[in-house]
Order: structure tokens, then sequence, then C-alpha cells
């Protein structure tokens, strides 16, 4: 089936700094979700995803290039990304699957179509940024399933795609946000004292942090499922009034430190850039990286949690930047990198990631997975080290040292 849509306007414009961030990443990966749907027929779905793409430009914008948009390099990062430009659809056509089958399946059946359209890359050129599916049982609309290029939104704009979907099946009509990627990248062309601010800070948060060596070939994946943890992890999230995700940082700090023999410690975190009111309800790819920088000298755990807490939100102030500019400021880094973002909706991760400056912390409900280079962090000693920190931190009064003395 196809669905038809149209839009306020088209135009053509540049990248945005979140998508470029996306493409210098390398291995972003796809969003989906399954959203159960209330009890709708066919063509009520089909008109409510029509309006769900005419509302939000994210979701019908393909990549051009200057002359031959076919012939865009497969890598489009670094500054190849300069002579891209993104196009946004008035109007256009939009394939759905509609895949039919008894009530019993139907929970299965999307879960299968999740797991099918996901996998496969977007051709940015050729293809919308969205696909989606629509299973059916019994003439009645079950599961809508949908999957988003990291290009278009990142993890909190699926989240708002959700949602207005939600809203538009329901025949309510979603608050339209003012801000659009297009305008964005016109704004970011003249927002260089950002990107001036950023580099400062980061060159001079990376001052604090000795060289690593980065490590080669390919990490070591091990998760850690553990519904404990996760307890541990939000009774000092409680007592210190700050995130899970804040007390799972401090602790991947003080666990990294202590395996590398280090007193400070750099970690790489995802930075929303939702915390402005007209950045909350943008349908868009606007999240990049952040910096933390923590000193573990410190005399209990309690004391690294809120110092990392301060960390986070310093670095958030810092998180809107040219990716490119930045790049070339403080070079290729080695970090240990942790997904930080509120737990719950993170995707699995790709096959053979690519660590960043050896190792990569993801946190999920009841889960943390780590892939490192066992050369220079070990996996299952480290996951074990910070769970043990956790539990004593959580349930000990008796203070510890968190990690390398002076």
């Amino acid at each position: 089936m196809k669905i038809v849509f149209t839009g306020e306007r088209g135009v053509v414009a540049p990248l945005t700094w979140g998508q470029r961030h996306v493409m210098r990443q390398r291995s972003a990966l796809n969003l989906a979700r399954v959203v159960a749907t209330p009890p709708v027929l066919l063509p009520l779905a089909a008109d409510a995803v029509a309006a769900l793409v005419g509302r939000h430009e994210a979701l019908r914008t393909r990549l051009i290039g200057p002359e031959r948009p076919e012939e865009l390099p497969a890598d489009l990062a670094d500054g190849v990304a300069e002579l891209v430009r993104q196009q946004v659809s008035e109007g256009g056509t939009l394939p759905v699957e509609v895949l039919e089958c008894s009530v019993e399946e139907a929970e299965a059946s999307a879960v299968d179509a999740r797991t099918r359209l996901v996998a496969a890359p977007f051709n940015h050129v050729g293809e919308w940024p969205l696909r989606v599916a629509v299973v059916v049982a019994e003439n009645i609309v079950r599961h809508v399933v949908l999957v988003c290029s990291p290009l278009a939104v990142d993890d909190h704009g699926i989240e708002l795609v959700v949602k207005d979907l939600g809203l538009l099946l329901r025949g309510a009509l979603p608050v339209r946000s003012a801000a659009q990627p297009a305008d964005d990248a016109e704004q970011q062309r003249t927002a260089g004292d950002l990107t001036d601010r950023a580099i400062r800070f980061w060159t001079s948060e990376l001052r604090r942090v000795a060289p690593v060596t980065a490590p080669a070939g390919e990490p070591t994946a091990v998760t850690l499922r553990s519904v404990a943890l996760g307890n541990a992890a939000h009774a000092i999230a409680e007592r210190h009034g700050v995130r899970q995700s804040t007390v799972f940082l401090a602790a991947a700090a003080a666990v990294f430190g202590t395996v590398t023999g280090e007193r400070t410690v750099a970690v790489r975190t995802v930075v929303t850039n939702r915390f402005y009111p007209d950045r909350r309800d943008v349908v868009a790819a606007i999240a990049q990286d952040g910096l933390v920088v923590l000193d573990l000298a410190v005399p209990a755990f309690g004391d690294l949690v809120q110092q990392t807490w301060r960390a986070v939100v310093r670095s958030h102030r810092f998180g809107r930047y040219d990716p490119d500019r930045l790049a070339k400021a403080v070079g290729g880094g080695v970090f240990a990198r942790v997904d930080d973002r509120p737990l719950g909706h993170h995707e699995p991760p790709p096959a053979g990631p690519r660590p960043v400056g050896g190792c990569h912390l993801t946190i999920g409900r009841g889960e943390v997975t780590l892939h490192s280079d066992t050369t220079l962090v070990p996996v299952e000693e480290s996951l074990r080290a910070l769970e043990n920190l956790l539990f004593t931190a959580a349930y000990q009064t008796k203070p510890e040292r968190v990690g390398p003395t002076a």
C-alpha cells in the first residue's frame, strides 16, 4: 500500500549539526518502535501516518548532492558532509507494508516486521527516512511498526513521533513543533559562537586527562543482566537526588579509572540538547556528544556521584556545536563512551561495534553492556567491579575508595 502525504512546504537546506554528528559516528543505528494502536480500520491508520509525515519535515527529507545525488559516497562523514544538502519535499508517497494475520499472531508479526525493517541501512538519497508496517487482524489494525533513520530523529525524537501517531489515531491533533531541521540548519550557519564556546570547554577539560593509546582490533562484548543492579542504582540515585544514569556514569568512570590506573577520566556522553523550551518537542536528530571529566580521588562514591551530576550539567551547556570544527580543534581524542540517556529505549548494539577509546558502555533496564578492547579494559572483571561498587554504595555504610588516589 502507498499513502499520499502533503506538508506545508518544500525546501533545500544544509545539514544540521546533529545530522553531521550522526555521520561522524559511522555506526549510528536505525530506531524502531512497535506502536500498539486503538481498534481502528486500515484507512484511518493510513490517514494518521500520512498526517504524521506531513506534520514533521524530518520524516519527508532526503539527501542531495551538488551535482549527481545518486553518486554520493557511502561514507558521508568528515568534509563530504559540507557538500551534502537535505531536501524537504512538500508532498509524496510513502510505501506501507500491510501484514494480515490472526489476533494471536499479531504481536509476533509486529516484532518480526520490526526486526526485518530495522536491519537494512537507509538509502538517504532515494528512500524516505521512515519505514512503516501495519499489522491487521480481523480487519482491525493492531500494531503500527515505525523505523526511522538516525539522520531523521534521535532517541527522543522517535518517542515524539510515537506520541503524535497515537494522538492522530485517536482523532486528536498534536501540537505542532515550531522548530524544523531545515530552519535549524540555517540558524546554525551563523551560530559560530556556540562552537567557539564548546571548543574552549573541550580543550580546557582535555588538558586534565592523560593521553591514551587507541586500541586496535575488534572489541569484546559482555552483558550483565541483574534486576538487583538496577535496584542498587535506584537507591543511590534517590539518596543523592540524581538520575540512575548519573549513578551508572559515576560507577563506570570509577571502574575505568581503577583498571587503567588513572586518577582523572574523560567520558563521552550523549547530550539530548532538549533542555531549552524551544528544543523540547523537536522531531529531529539534535543529540550530540558531551564531555564529562571526573577526578576520582574522592573520599566516597557519593561524592563522585555529586561531582558527576555537576559535570553532566556543565557538559550540557556546551552540547551544541559544529562537529567538524570541534573534531579538528580537539583531535582524535581517546575516551570511554557511556550512553547515559534515560533508561529503557536503547537499540541493540550492532555486530562488532568499534569502541571509542577502548570501551563503550550501554545502560538499559536491568542490564549493562560493555564493549571493550580487552588489552585496555577487561570486560567481565569491569562489569563485576561495577556491580560490586554499586552494591557496596547502596547497602553498606562504610565509605570505600572509588578510584586511584594521587
